[in-house]
């Protein structure tokens, strides 16, 4: 059984004619019908009743029909996908990215992509880094926007950000408005974290800051996203630690708090890629792009 068998038979189907069929095929009609009946007999069903009235399907006929067009048309698109990702400048990229890089990392690369694959449908998905990094290796995703962590091996790399750790606090606050607030003066407030195996790098970050302060953070309560810290914040749970890029969320009812150079610590985040695997226009992108968003990103900021 081969593909042209396919044809033949969806094209008789749809003709539920012999004549007509080879007319649209642009053969004859002997060696039409001698493929059908090949057909027939590989899988050892009829799928047309013929007689010299008419020709008609079988119930084994109709299925086949219906399943022939699914596998005609599932090749197109993979005909289509093939001949896109051969390209180095159309197509589709699937881009992964951790949530604090949607605020710091996304706008840019957004506008450069813009700019430089005007044709490349970017399609987005907010996903933990782990979750990122397997994505990547099974193939599900071309490019993962993730915190840099330093046992990931299998994946290329490529440095494009680097964040710190702000202070989140309840508007009310009596420290909200203050403007010379220090890490140290957290020490006694109850916090609010993600939980680790959600984001171990910005964890791990928040713990050894508070270590370099002086004091353990008294974490009374855990989320499982950056929205859900902030919610809690706003209640008054607690105060947090989170990535300064978050202050571009515009929460209401939170107020972000730079702390003093150093007291944040450093969250280093990454592009990744399949070393071997990557399309066509992967690696373009990896290649030419990347590196025109690390040197706009990683530029000291102004803000």
């Amino acid at each position: 059984m081969d593909i042209k068998q396919l044809r033949y038979f969806v094209m008789v189907a749809q003709e539920l004619s012999f004549s007509r069929a080879a007319t649209r095929l642009h053969m004859s009609q002997p060696p039409l019908s001698q493929q059908i009946k090949a057909l027939e007999d590989e899988m050892g069903v009829e799928l047309l009743v013929r007689n010299r009235r008419e020709v008609k399907l079988t119930e084994a006929g109709i299925v086949f029909l219906r399943e022939c067009h699914l596998v005609l048309d599932q090749l197109r698109t993979a005909i289509n996908a093939t001949v896109h990702a051969s390209r180095a400048h159309v197509g589709t990229l699937q881009v992964g990215v951790a949530t604090s890089g949607l605020f710091s990392v996304m706008p840019a690369f957004q506008e450069l992509m813009r700019a430089s694959f005007p044709e490349v449908d970017v399609r987005v998905s907010d996903m933990q880094s782990k979750d990122q990094v397997a994505a990547v290796l099974q193939g599900a995703l071309d490019l993962g926007i993730v915190h840099t962590y330093p046992d990931r091996s299998g994946v290329s790399r490529c440095a494009v950000f680097t964040d710190t750790l702000c202070a989140a606090l309840p508007a009310r606050h009596p420290l909200a408005s203050r403007a010379d607030l220090k890490l140290s003066d957290l020490m006694h407030e109850p916090m609010v974290a993600l939980f680790r195996e959600q984001a171990p790098t910005v964890y791990d970050t928040m713990i050894a800051t508070c270590t370099l302060a002086g004091f353990s953070p008294d974490i009374r309560h855990s989320a499982r996203n950056a929205f859900t810290i902030f919610q809690m914040v706003q209640m008054g749970l607690g105060v947090a630690l989170v990535p300064r890029s978050y202050h571009f969320s515009g929460y209401p009812g939170v107020v972000f708090h730079d702390l003093p150079p150093g007291e944040g610590g450093s969250i280093h985040i990454e592009a990744i890629w399949h070393p071997r695997h990557a399309s066509q226009l992967t690696q373009t992108v990896a290649s030419q792009l990347l590196p025109q968003l690390a040197a706009r990103l990683l530029m000291p900021r102004s803000d």
